[in-house]
């Protein structure tokens, strides 16, 4: 596509790969919403950036995401980037924290969903029509090879199987959805977040139709399920 997005939504803003997407989008002209659970934007210091619309929203309360799809109910939206999520702990076999999986579950797995059902009509209102999840490669059952995690991983499984589904409910409508692992990123990490997110933008722009239900890494590698 190629085309410079007028409106794209993030969620998971507070911090990390949520915030450095706004800043990149923000940065290049487009109108940014941007999600997050900070009672302040984290980008009200941020000179030059007066595009960015920050909402403070909890993604699990349900009637507060359809009162928020109502606030933007006339605005299209080219690129909607489910990011929010809860990447850790990672307790192994026989450590299993219950209550952490079950909030992993709703987090990122159920929330994505039901924000992507609340605003799916301003997607396809939209030029682009895009929909990403951010997944991770420790959502692949093929390349699970060493084990534990079974919370988060899980998690991730499950969110790829609601983007390989949407592909084929939301393709008579034109939309693309795609599932994004960024790669590991942190100081750590040979992958800084900003080399991640910018790759990232760089496959959306990429993204259409005849791309939709794919599991792609941030080097724009095909992932298996």
């Amino acid at each position: 596509m190629n085309s410079v997005p007028a409106t794209v939504l993030v969620t998971g803003c507070d911090r990390g790969i949520g915030r450095e997407f706004v800043r990149q989008y923000a940065a290049n002209g487009t109108r940014v919403i941007a999600i997050g659970l900070g009672p302040t934007s984290p980008f009200s210091q941020c000179e030059g950036l007066a595009n960015i619309e920050f909402h403070e929203l909890d993604l699990t309360h349900h009637s507060s995401v359809e009162r928020f799809a109502k606030d933007v109910r006339n605005q299209p939206i080219d690129i909607l980037i489910n990011n929010a999520g809860i990447g850790g702990p990672h307790p192994g076999f026989g450590k299993t924290d219950y209550d952490l999986w079950r909030k992993m579950l709703e987090v990122n797995l159920m929330a994505p969903l039901k924000l992507t059902e609340a605003l799916v009509e301003k997607v396809a209102a939209s030029e682009l029509k895009t929909i990403v999840f951010i997944s991770s490669r420790m959502g692949s059952i093929t390349l699970n090879n060493s084990g534990s995690s079974y919370a988060y991983r899980s998690s991730k499984a499950g969110l790829n199987m609601v983007v390989k589904s949407l592909a084929i409910d939301l393709a008579p409508r034109g939309i693309c959805v795609l599932s994004l692992h960024p790669g590991r990123v942190g100081p750590a990490s040979a992958l800084s977040v900003e080399q991640s997110v910018a790759s990232m933008r760089d496959i959306i722009a990429r993204a259409g139709p005849h791309q939709t239900g794919a599991f792609l890494s941030h080097s724009d590698q095909l992932l298996p399920w």
